[in-house]
């Protein structure tokens, strides 16, 4: 009997914690109902208040949406150096969002905060570079076939293609042709047939697949849903045929002035986007922002890394470490940071504008680091240390460069 009275009374306080935990589930949720149009700047100091952050799955409006980002780029590095820039972009990302209206599950996909934080904050001078070249372009009055001659951007190492896309919304359509986006992680993709994507693909269903309405019916293709198309290529710049494919079907087929934008080029990477524009005269503009350094393999080699007609010694620039999902393994980062720029200074010499001598160099303490410009009758090179990495980063390093004849406001800017 006393057995019995105990188990009645274990499953009793059993019975009533659960529905305890109910009723906090409850509370928790409606709180989370009723404040979902509204963002508290505050830091939340429950994890049940926590989920009261704003639903940007379309919990918003779009114009709360837009104010909502504002509140998160306030104290930004090169937010005020960039302001125009940064105000562009947040107007893109809400027409990015209007865009996957109607696939909530793609919008999620493509708009992780801080990703998309992080790209906005480190890509804006590389936009402002491009914005700026693009409006200042002069028509050749003596070629009326040179003034209908558009850009076209290609975008190496992409990865989902945030930069292009950010400039897809930005740059005007009567001055650009296309975005290139070459990346690896691409399937491969042509006119007729599009390649089935496989586990080690990149997703591009934010620029090929199909758009649906609000009522889930299925429309056209994102793709022509961009104002300026995006165009995917795979492409392994390491490999030296893809180099060669990449001359023969896209620098000598073009028909009108290239930009090479190279964000967050990892290692040697950014030897082959230098050679790229070293050895196509097509290309009028570059634009570079190096990552990590090359791996020790190099200098365990003896390595001599040649860019242009400028060579130097991989044991002065190699390092260990390495990311790793999001993890630093390695040596303490500011101990590279030497290490670093002189990496960054070897890529300098490297590309073939400006003379292999200096002809024209200033260097200066601006308020944004050291800038470095060399310039000749072939064209003009800099080197900016532009501080967008903050709290131990150090890869501040924009390298941009222009063939003759030159765009005089680019660089007076």
């Amino acid at each position: 009997m006393r057995s019995r009275r105990l188990i009645t009374a274990i499953f009793l306080s059993f019975f009533l914690s659960l529905l305890s935990s109910a009723d906090a589930f409850i509370i928790c949720t409606s709180s989370r109902s009723a404040n979902q149009h509204h963002y508290n700047n505050a830091s939340p100091p429950s994890r049940c208040q926590a989920t009261s952050l704003p639903d940007l799955n379309y919990g918003l409006s779009d114009k709360e949406f837009h104010t909502w980002l504002q509140s998160q780029v306030q104290t930004a590095p090169g937010r005020n150096t960039y302001a125009s820039t940064y105000d562009d972009c947040l107007t893109s990302i809400v027409s990015w969002r209007k865009r996957y209206r109607g696939n909530p599950s793609l919008w999620k996909r493509i708009f992780k905060k801080d990703r998309v934080m992080k790209e906005l904050i480190e890509s804006a001078p590389v936009i402002e570079f491009v914005k700026c070249a693009i409006e200042h372009q002069e028509d050749d009055d003596d070629d009326d076939d040179a003034n209908n001659k558009k850009f076209t951007i290609i975008d190496l190492c992409s990865g989902k293609g945030y930069l292009s896309m950010f400039l897809s919304e930005i740059l005007p359509r009567e001055k650009v042709d296309k975005f290139i986006l070459v990346d690896k992680a691409w399937a491969i993709a042509n006119k007729k047939t599009t390649t089935e994507l496989k586990p080690h693909h990149m997703n591009w269903d934010h620029i090929y697949g199909t758009a649906v309405d609000t009522d889930g019916e299925e429309e056209s293709s994102y793709f022509t849903t961009w104002p300026i198309p995006l165009y995917t290529s795979k492409q392994d710049l390491k490999d030296s045929c893809n180099q060669r494919q990449m001359t023969k079907h896209f620098f000598s087929k073009i028909d009108g002035p290239i930009i090479i934008l190279a964000v967050h080029l990892c290692g040697t990477l950014s030897l082959k986007a230098i050679d790229m524009f070293n050895n196509n005269q097509e290309v009028k503009l570059f634009a570079l922002k190096p990552c990590c350094l090359p791996q020790m393999v190099y200098a365990n080699r003896g390595d001599v890394f040649r860019i242009g007609q400028h060579e130097f010694d991989a044991r002065d620039v190699c390092s260990n470490g390495q990311f790793s999902k999001g993890n630093w393994n390695g040596p303490p980062r500011w101990h590279l940071q030497p290490r670093f720029d002189t990496w960054a200074d070897n890529l300098f010499k490297g590309i073939n504008v400006g003379g292999s001598s200096t002809l024209e160099q200033d260097g200066s303490e601006e308020d944004n680091g050291y800038r470095v410009s060399m310039s000749s009758h072939d064209g003009v090179k800099v080197k900016d240390d532009i501080v967008i990495q903050v709290d131990g980063g150090f890869q501040n390093t924009y390298i941009f460069a222009e063939r003759e004849p030159i765009t005089p406001a680019i660089w007076e800017n």
